[in-house]
């Protein structure tokens, strides 16, 4: 038995993804609807999806897509933050992000192929250097440091991200970098309570945001979930042992999505369409796992932090 079912948001949410394409299998359902029901959303865009390229062009393309796949969706431009850093790889010792995470020295600096610090496009500029004028280096205090700006900046009511027990370093470490934060700012606030028994001021964050978290890389591996089917229904467990499963399945929230994401008219199915702009991700062996995405839901977990 599902543990709900959720088709409402109490207050504007924020989309924290690593690469480009993790917000469309997400969350494009999600975003579709708080665009429909003028709810404030933020897409926050972590790393280029460089990886394997020495240059910028790749990165570059895959920003674009991103912008022209949640324009489909009604995102503007303007709410879309591009962090900037680098994609380095799937397993957790070539992560990216992992690296950084697990790195003892914050300032320590890791190069990427292609880069040393954070980028954006030429017409859009990545968080960091729009807030600060320079671009950041890459190292796990600016990489810290911009998920907890972006988060205090727009102040969002709901967080969606992946999840601590997806199979991509990437993904893993980002919600583990998110989770510190929120715990941070928790801490933050409680202090801030008890030194002062006044009346919070004006613009004062008067409670911190619900988390969610969502697997994109299941433990049954990507050639076994999502289940390949044209068929738009509602995912199934992944086929995995009570060893190695990191979540109850029971607990999921689901999120259905609207009726144009529901036709199993592919051409005319909007999350295939916004997916259909990833064409950097959408390479041969890809094609048959990013698609099985399209589902009548979208799942997550709620993380008490």
């Amino acid at each position: 038995m599902d543990k709900r079912e959720s088709g409402t948001f109490p207050g504007s949410l924020m989309v924290i993804v690593p690469h480009q394409d993790d917000e469309i299998l997400l969350c494009a359902g999600i975003l579709y609807e708080a665009v429909r029901k003028k709810i404030p959303a933020t897409v926050v865009m972590v790393t280029n999806g460089d990886y394997g390229c020495r240059d910028y062009s790749i990165g570059r393309s895959r920003l674009r897509e991103t912008l022209a796949g949640l324009a489909m969706l009604g995102i503007e431009e303007e709410d879309v933050e591009f962090l900037g850093y680098a994609d380095t790889g799937m397993p957790k010792e070539e992560s990216f992000i992992s690296r950084l995470y697990e790195e003892t020295d914050e300032r320590r600096r890791h190069k990427s192929h292609c880069s040393e610090e954070t980028y954006g496009l030429e017409e859009k500029e990545e968080y960091h250097k729009k807030r600060w004028g320079t671009h950041a280096p890459y190292d796990r205090a600016h990489l810290a440091a911009d998920l907890h700006g972006v988060i205090e900046e727009h102040q969002p009511d709901m967080i969606f991200t992946t999840s601590e027990f997806d199979t991509h370093g990437d993904h893993s470490a980002l919600y583990l970098f998110v989770r510190d934060i929120l715990v941070q700012m928790k801490a933050e606030a409680e202090a801030g309570k008890a030194d002062c028994k006044s009346q919070p001021v004006s613009g004062e964050r008067h409670a911190l945001p619900r988390l969610y978290s969502g697997i994109v890389h299941s433990l049954a591996g990507d050639e076994n979930w999502p289940v390949r089917t044209r068929e738009v229904g509602p995912y199934t467990e992944p086929a995995q042992s009570r060893e190695t499963s990191c979540f109850r399945w029971e607990d999921r929230i689901r999120f259905p999505v609207p009726a144009c994401m529901r036709t199993e008219e592919r051409d005319e199915n909007l999350k295939y369409q916004a997916l259909s702009c990833h064409v950097t991700a959408l390479k041969p062996d890809a094609v048959d796992f990013l698609y099985a995405f399209i589902k009548n839901e979208e799942l997550f977990w709620e993380i008490n932090y």
